[in-house]
């Protein structure tokens, strides 16, 4: 067992120095500093660039949500077949099933091993929650990645409201107000732009903190998405997820669940 855990640390250590070379060095700017208290990060997902640059160059001790499937050496095969090369959309289709084979087994190492924590869409959120809860409580920020297939803007999409729950959470926990950050990634100028924060207020109803919380981060990412330098910004997902997958873009828990149960590969 020690030999595995060992070869599973070199094997990181090789594949984020490789990331290193693939995405140099990224600012990050500060509308706003933050304290030293903890807080929720929540970003633009920008394909897979936003998560690597928060990996790598996000200079504040974090935890990043990540879909659980990803984690899941049952799940992460089928996991990167449709979320990593959306396979459904492709043609010689085995040839993807046999890349996603390679991918999968690489995935919950790289990720387990970067400080992530599972997040689900069922009865298992409470693990979620608690996890990240242990995190924040440790001092530790959250980085999440909230966005839906909605599209809200070129810049960013619809937020998935149900992040803002850890706002009343942490308040039961430590009676401090929890606050949001919103972040922009932009991959050609290798920009982290932090804007100003959005503390939960515990006096209101949670339904009216997770739509205001979530609305106001979705405009300000969009806002910081704007007044960044000239660039393309890089969506969410790709066209090629909503010609394969476009039936869940109004019910993005069925696609997981799709992710699940599906068994072909």
């Amino acid at each position: 067992m020690e030999n595995t855990v060992q070869r599973k640390t070199y094997f990181y250590r090789v594949m984020h120095a490789i990331a290193r070379m693939i995405f140099p060095s990224a600012t990050t700017t500060y509308t706003e500093p933050p304290d030293d208290h903890p807080a929720v990060f929540v970003c633009n997902h920008a394909a897979m660039c936003g998560p690597v640059m928060m990996t790598l160059y996000f200079g504040r001790p974090h935890k990043t949500w990540a879909i659980h499937c990803a984690l899941d050496r049952s799940l992460s095969v089928r996991y990167a077949y449709h979320d990593v090369f959306f396979g459904n959309s492709r043609h010689v289709k085995w040839f993807w099933r046999m890349l996603s084979k390679l991918v999968g087994r690489a995935v919950p190492t790289l990720l387990n091993q970067s400080g992530t924590i599972p997040v689900y869409h069922d009865h298992r959120i409470v693990k979620t929650l608690r996890d990240s809860l242990t995190a924040l409580t440790s001092g530790e920020d959250l980085v999440i990645f909230a966005e839906s297939p909605q599209c809200f803007s070129p810049y960013v999409n619809e937020l998935q409201p149900g992040f803002a729950d850890l706002g009343r959470s942490y308040f039961r926990r430590t009676g401090e107000c929890l606050r949001f950050y919103p972040v922009y990634l932009e991959k050609n100028h290798r920009l982290i732009s932090v804007g100003c924060p959005i503390a939960y207020d515990p006096t209101e109803q949670p339904d009216e903190q997770r739509m205001k919380v979530s609305a106001y981060l979705r405009d300000e990412i969009d806002r910081l998405g704007r007044s960044a330098p000239k660039h393309d910004p890089v969506p969410f997902l790709p066209p090629r997820w909503y010609a394969a997958y476009g039936m869940y873009e109004h019910d993005f828990q069925k696609y997981w669940e799709m992710i699940e149960q599906e068994c072909v590969v």
